[in-house]
């Protein structure tokens, strides 16, 4: 069982690591989201940056900044959002 259990932890941790190498190529993602935002994230954030959804302290949407100028500004971690293929839960379902 602590086999099973290393295997799960190694492939998450491998599938993290991943996504957020994937957001330093240039046009990956067409927003980022950016997970345990320091307090005064919002204000350092770039020009170009744009707030898409603050949706608590543990998370924010980003678009219009690089994977550099966020952590720059203060992320602790930037993953890939907006993708073609991601589900929008708030998107009505008929």
């Amino acid at each position: 069982m602590a086999r099973l259990a290393a295997y799960a932890l190694a492939v998450a941790l491998g599938w993290l690591a991943l996504m957020a190498g994937g957001m330093f190529i240039p046009g990956a993602a067409p927003a980022a989201l950016v997970l345990l935002p320091g307090r005064d994230f919002l204000t350092r954030l770039p020009e170009s940056a744009r707030l898409v959804d603050a949706s608590g302290r543990f998370g924010v949407t980003v678009t219009g900044a690089g994977a550099r100028q966020l952590y720059a500004a203060g992320a602790v971690l930037v993953l890939p959002a907006g993708l073609p293929l991601c589900v929008d839960p708030r998107r009505d379902r008929r």
